[in-house]
């Protein structure tokens, strides 16, 4: 079956309805290429509409699809400006070959609500990271030789600390000085017995006990580099402040 010529009466109605998109458009103060940027419409499409130049548009069903869009989009009647434009284009499309344009949704941003989690939950996993890897470091503890154990429990007897001085006022007038009672000697070691050699690193006080004798064989303050000699036998006692400067040999 043929399609029937189209008249001039046809021509007129498509430029009618072009005529009326066109003036919707102006009336609401868009233009051409803001309309096809909303509807996503070539804009050469929307104007051969406007002008009434059906061959410039593409298929018969993108074209009727473009109208009923356009038409929906500037608040006219998007049935009648169809069924119109069928009409005067001489058409034979059905409806259910239509294709449909629908509007675009606007384009939204991501809520302010979202973003202020997000950034929280970042900040948080930061600082449990940061934590974590600050708190990797091992403590490095310096290897002490253990003592000989002959001198184990003079080790484990607590440190007398050396007390710092307190001060002391000076005195009005001193007394002639009086002679002090001179310090009893050490005992003498016997040099035939065998030794343990003390070494001092650093000041360190050290009191060596005779236990079984009940005597003091040393009781004094040590220097660095100084040395003593003990006799090497059972209940000999070693007391110091600073186990830590002295060397056993």
């Amino acid at each position: 079956m043929k399609r029937p010529a189209r008249t001039e009466n046809t021509v007129q109605e498509a430029a009618r309805v072009g005529e009326e998109l066109r003036e919707a458009r102006l009336a609401l103060g868009v233009s051409v290429e803001d309309a096809a940027t909303q509807l996503r419409i070539n804009k050469r499409y929307l104007q051969a509409l406007e002008e009434g130049r059906v061959k410039d548009l593409p298929g018969a069903a993108y074209a009727v699809g473009f109208v009923r869009s356009y038409a929906t989009a500037l608040g006219l009647d998007a049935d009648d400006a169809v069924r119109r434009f069928r009409d005067m284009s001489g058409t034979a499309v059905t409806k259910s070959g239509e294709l449909v344009f629908p509007e675009p949704v606007p384009r939204r941003g991501i809520p302010t609500g979202i973003l202020a989690a997000i950034g929280v939950a970042i900040a948080v996993f930061g600082y449990v990271a940061w934590y974590q890897w600050s708190g990797r470091g091992e403590r490095v503890v310096d290897s002490v030789p253990p003592l000989p154990p002959r001198l184990e429990r003079a080790a484990e007897a607590p440190a007398t600390r050396e007390a710092p001085p307190a001060p002391v006022a000076e005195p009005p007038a001193q007394p002639p000085p009086v002679a002090a009672a001179p310090r009893p000697a050490p005992t003498p070691i016997d040099p035939d017995k065998p030794r343990i050699v003390i070494r001092a690193k650093g000041e360190s006080w050290v009191q060596i006990r005779d236990n079984p004798g009940n005597r003091t064989l040393v009781d004094r303050v040590m220097r660095g580099g100084e040395t003593i000699e003990i006799p090497n036998r059972a209940g000999i006692t070693l007391t110091t402040g600073k186990a830590e400067n002295l060397d056993i040999l």
